[in-house]
C-alpha cells in the first residue's frame, strides 16, 4: 500500500478513537438533557426546563437492636455425689435412676444388726442410771447421802444418755438419705454390694432451678446487669424457646479472651419439658435496647466510590446526603446522617437526579403518569 494510502488510514482510526472519547466523557450531559426533556411538561426536550418526577418517602424511626449471642453450658445450684459415712453391705435400694426424691428421703439401708443391739443395750444402761439417780436424789433429800455420791449419779446418768446418741447415730449411719429434694443418677449398687466411705451411691441434682454459664465481649460489659431478660434454646428442640433472666454477672473480664462471665436462671419446668439437662450446650440471646435511628426505604440507598447516599427532596430541589448504614430490617434500613424523621427522600426516579436540580413528587404532579419516563400513561 502506498504510504499516503497508510497515513490516510490512521488519520481515520485517530479521528474516529477522538470522537468515541469525547461521546464517552460527555455521555452524562447528554443524558441529562434527554432525561431533562423527558421530564419537561409534555414530554419535551430540556429547554422545557420542567422538574424532575420522583416518588418519595418520609423518614420515620425505629430503636435499633442490639443482640448478643453465646454457646452457655447448663448447671444446677446444687449438684453432688452421695457416699456412705460407714463401711458396711447394702440390705436395699430404694431408688431407681430419675427418681425425684424428697429431703431426707432413705436412698439406700446398710447392714445394721450389729447397731440395733447396741443402741438396746445403751438404752437399757440410761435407764439403770436413771434409776441410780432417782434413788440417790432421794437419799440426798434425807441427808442420808454423801453430796459427792449423788453428782457420781448425776454423771453417770448423763454418760448413759450421751452412749444413746452415739448408738443412735452410728444406727442412723446405716441409711443413706437425700441431703435436698432433687433427681438421683445411676446406680451401680446391689443388695450384697459392700460400700465404704470412697463408693459413689449415685448422683443427685437439684433441678428446681436451671443455671446457664457465658461469655459475652467485654463491650458490653458496661450494658449487662442482674435481671435482664435471656432467652435460650437447646438442640434437642431448636424450635422451643427458654425465658429466663441474668442472676449473676463476673467482677473481673478475662484479659486472654477479653469477655465478661454471665450466669442466667432458666424457666425450669419448659427446660425439664424440652428435656434440657445439667451440662447441656444451649444457645442464649441476650437484647439490649438500642438507640432511636432514622429509618428509610433501602430502595432509597445509593452507593458510589465515596460511600452510600441518598437522595433527599428539600423546597423542591434534589439534595444527596451521604449516610451510614447501620442496620436491615426487612426492606427497612437503620441509618445515621444529618436526617430527622418526617424528611422527604427519594425512592424511585433516582438515576434521573442531580444536586439542586428541581424536583416534583409524582403522585402530586402528574397523575397518571410513569416516573421512569416522565410520560403520561
Amino acid at each position: 500500500m502506498p504510504l499516503w494510502k497508510q497515513i490516510l488510514v490512521c488519520a481515520v482510526v485517530l479521528l474516529l478513537a477522538a470522537g468515541g472519547w469525547y461521546a464517552f466523557q460527555h455521555r452524562d450531559s447528554w443524558g441529562g438533557e434527554s432525561r431533562a426533556a423527558a421530564a419537561a411538561p409534555g414530554g419535551g426536550r430540556a429547554g422545557g426546563g420542567g422538574p424532575t418526577l420522583v416518588v418519595t418517602e418520609a423518614v420515620s424511626s425505629e430503636m435499633e437492636s442490639d443482640q448478643v449471642r453465646a454457646v452457655g453450658t447448663v448447671k444446677v445450684p446444687r449438684s453432688i455425689n452421695i457416699y456412705p459415712q460407714v463401711s458396711a453391705i447394702v440390705n436395699e435400694v430404694l431408688f431407681k435412676a430419675g427418681d425425684k426424691v424428697r429431703k431426707d428421703q432413705p436412698l439406700v439401708r446398710l447392714d445394721d444388726a450389729d447397731q440395733r443391739v447396741a443402741l438396746d443395750l445403751a438404752n437399757i444402761a440410761l435407764k439403770d442410771a436413771q434409776a441410780a439417780l432417782d434413788r440417790a436424789q432421794k437419799l440426798s433429800a434425807s441427808r442420808n447421802l454423801a453430796l459427792s455420791a449423788l453428782e457420781d449419779a448425776q454423771s453417770a446418768e448423763r454418760k448413759a444418755q450421751i452412749a444413746v446418741l452415739g448408738a443412735q447415730i452410728a444406727l442412723d449411719r446405716r441409711t443413706i438419705t437425700a441431703p435436698f429434694e432433687g433427681v438421683v443418677g445411676l446406680s451401680d449398687l446391689a443388695v450384697g454390694d459392700f460400700v465404704t466411705s470412697s463408693t459413689v451411691v449415685t448422683t443427685l441434682d437439684d433441678v428446681s432451678t436451671l443455671l446457664v454459664s457465658f461469655l459475652v465481649p467485654e463491650r458490653y460489659a458496661g450494658r449487662v446487669a442482674e435481671g435482664l431478660a435471656v432467652t435460650a434454646t437447646a438442640a434437642s428442640k431448636p424450635d422451643a424457646t427458654i425465658s429466663g433472666k441474668v442472676t449473676s454477672v463476673d467482677t473481673r473480664i478475662d484479659p486472654s479472651a477479653r469477655t465478661l462471665k454471665v450466669e442466667a436462671s432458666l424457666d425450669a419446668d419448659t427446660a425439664n419439658a424440652v428435656g434440657v439437662k445439667p451440662g447441656m450446650s444451649v444457645v442464649v440471646s441476650l437484647g439490649f435496647a438500642g438507640e432511636k435511628r432514622m429509618a428509610i426505604s433501602a430502595l432509597s440507598i445509593q452507593w458510589d466510590r465515596a460511600g452510600s447516599y441518598i437522595w433527599t427532596v428539600v423546597d423542591d430541589v434534589a439534595k444527596r446526603l451521604p449516610i451510614t448504614v447501620l442496620e436491615r430490617q426487612s426492606g427497612r434500613v437503620l441509618v445515621s446522617g444529618e436526617l430527622k424523621e418526617g424528611d422527604k427522600v427519594v425512592v424511585e426516579g433516582l438515576q434521573r437526579l442531580r444536586e439542586g436540580s428541581k424536583v416534583a413528587e409524582f403522585a402530586a404532579a402528574a397523575p397518571g403518569a410513569n416516573p421512569s419516563t416522565g410520560k403520561g400513561s
